[in-house]
Order: C-alpha cells, then structure tokens, then sequence
C-alpha cells in the first residue's frame, strides 16, 4: 500500500466514522452503552478493512503495522465501538498459523475477540485437545465468531459456537460489551504463540490510545478557546497555556512511541517488540495523568456523561488495563538494552 492509498483510506474511514454512530451520537444514549451499528463488520469487509494487514498471497493487501496504526487512531479517537484493532494485528499471525482461516478473515466472516487471560479472576486448563476454566474479561466479545485465548504458553482459538461455553455478560467500563466466560471442555485449536498474541493486542491498544489522546487534547483546546472568563477566553490565561503545553508534550511523546512501536513490528513481525512495555506502560501513567489534566481545565462539564471527553477518558483506562497494565509492563523493561536501542 502506497502513500496515495493510505491517504484515501483513512479520508474514507473518518468519513465512514463521522456517518455511522459517532461518539457524539453515542455517548447522547450512553446508558445503553456502546455498541457497533448494524452491518458495520460487513461494511469494513467491503471496504477491504479485514483484508487490510493480511498479506497478499492469501488475499490481502499487505499493509504494515505503521499503516494499520494511523488507521486505529482514527478509530481511537472516535472510540469506535468495533474491535478493529485486533483484527488489523492478529489477523495475519492467524491466517499464517492456520492457513485455512484466511480466507474467512479477509471476508470479516471470522469475527475474533481477544481474553485477557491474565486478569485476575481466570483459571484455564489445556489438555491438548479440549479447553477448561474460565477468563474474567474478553475484548470484542459482542459479536465475535471466534476468541483467541492464551493458556500458557500457547496461543488457542475457540469457536464461539461449540457447546460447552457460558457467558455472564458484562460491560467495560468504558460500556463496550463484554462477558466473563466459563469452559467446560471446549474443543480449541492451537494458533500460535501466546506472549506474541498479547504483545499485539497491547500494541492495538496503544495505536488506539493515540487516538483517544489525540481527540481529547483537541477537543480541550476548542473548548478553551471558546470559553470566555472575565472579557477572554480561557486559553488566553497564562497558567492554563502552562498546563496545556504539558499536555501537549504528554501527547507527543505518546505519538512518538506510537510510531517507534510500528516500525518495530514491521521491522521484526515474529518479536520481540523492545518498545512495547514502554508505549504500553507510558499509557497506563503518563497518557492517563494528561487526559485528567485536560479533564481539570474543561471543568464540571467535563465529569458529565453527556460530554464526550469524560467517555475518551474512560476508554483509555480500559486501553491501559487490557492485556498487561503499566505496573506489569514497567517490570518489562530491560532499561539497558531500551537505551542503547535508542
């Protein structure tokens, strides 16, 4: 994919965003929490997104992780409600594990969701042929065919549909659906390796994080710029300008690990990914402290459900939780190596 084709893609996905259930237009019936418009799967298929990151020898268009993030941050920052991000990354380590499910990934017809196998709460038994136990939290579980599940050290795929599977459901906290499930001897396929598998999915939630963060800062400053307080606006108040520039440092950093994170993965797609641990704990701390921060300067509207900055804020807590929080991503680090690849 050319820089041409990337450019008209992602003029494509915001326009695709903006028409289809926008955050605005979420969040004005947030109680009933965040779901995907009908048939927006099978219109990401269409459009060729499924296809997007598989290579072209099994019918995709070979796009690279660099290319994948900018379009996942344009779904972070509208915090769309379908589970792209994991499709984009894990999509190819599916197809080239099992090559006979290429083709129903590329068509969207294989929908995957992802379990966050190490929260606390789960307890999973592999025998090799048959799964048991449960996983506390999934993400994408609302309309996924199939979930990847790391037991152990292997990577297992699950058919949604076998008998032998019981969800309670639940919600994130940002009110994206989801279920704690329980197995009961359900047949699975080996699909690669597990740490791999989380390492992506974390990457997806930093790409999407970007996103969010992007939106946020944004949105802050129009907001900043437009609220007058004593004859000027706020963002004409020196200690506020303080306080944003901060931000604003907060959000290129992120933005820069983003893309050093992408290139990592497209220069080594097998791992390991040095800068992962690092993006993905900078969310957890830093990302999370800027977005509170923006929070502050917005005032009292900004707690409120009916405004969208509160629901971005959300939706990076649950980024920074998903698949390794920050305390388990900074005991990661190797800060020797970190450095000197820096």
């Amino acid at each position: 994919m050319d820089h041409d084709d990337l450019t008209l893609l992602l003029a494509i996905a915001e326009r695709w965003f903006a028409g289809h259930a926008p955050l605005s237009e979420r969040v004005a019936d947030f109680r009933n929490g965040h779901h995907e418009p009908a048939g927006a799967w099978a219109q990401f298929a269409e459009m060729g997104w499924t296809a997007l990151t598989l290579p072209e020898a099994q019918g995709g268009f070979g796009a690279s992780a660099a290319q994948a993030f900018e379009l996942l941050r344009r779904a972070g920052a509208d915090a769309r409600p379908e589970p792209l991000g994991l499709h984009l990354l894990l999509a190819p380590r599916i197809a080239q594990a099992l090559p006979d499910a290429a083709e129903a990934l590329a068509a969207g017809r294989m929908r995957l969701a992802m379990a966050d196998a190490a929260r606390r709460g789960g307890m999973l038994a592999w025998d090799g042929r048959a799964l048991s136990g449960s996983v506390p939290v999934a993400e994408g579980l609302a309309h996924a065919t199939h979930l990847l599940v790391p037991a152990g050290a292997v990577l297992l795929l699950v058919d949604l549909g076998a008998a032998g599977i019981e969800r309670t459901p639940a919600r994130l906290v940002d009110g994206r659906a989801t279920a704690k499930l329980a197995f009961d001897r359900v047949p699975a396929r080996e699909a690669g390796e597990a740490a791999a598998a989380r390492d992506l999915a974390a990457a997806a939630c930093v790409a999407d994080a970007s996103g969010a963060f992007e939106a946020a800062f944004w949105m802050t400053l129009d907001y900043l710029r437009q609220r007058v307080q004593f004859g000027k606006p706020l963002a004409a108040q020196q200690a506020i300008q303080h306080r944003m520039a901060e931000v604003f440092c907060d959000l290129q950093q992120q933005l820069a690990l983003t893309g050093r994170l992408a290139a990592e993965i497209d220069a080594a797609p097998a791992g390991a990914w040095p800068m992962l641990p690092v993006a993905k704990s900078f969310v957890g701390r830093r990302v999370l402290r800027g977005v509170g921060a923006l929070i502050q300067l917005s005032g009292g509207i900004a707690v409120t459900e009916e405004y969208r900055l509160t629901h971005l804020y959300r939706r990076l807590h649950v980024a920074a939780q998903l698949h390794g929080a920050a305390e388990a991503q900074l005991a990661r680090i190797d800060v020797r190596a970190t450095l000197l690849a820096a």
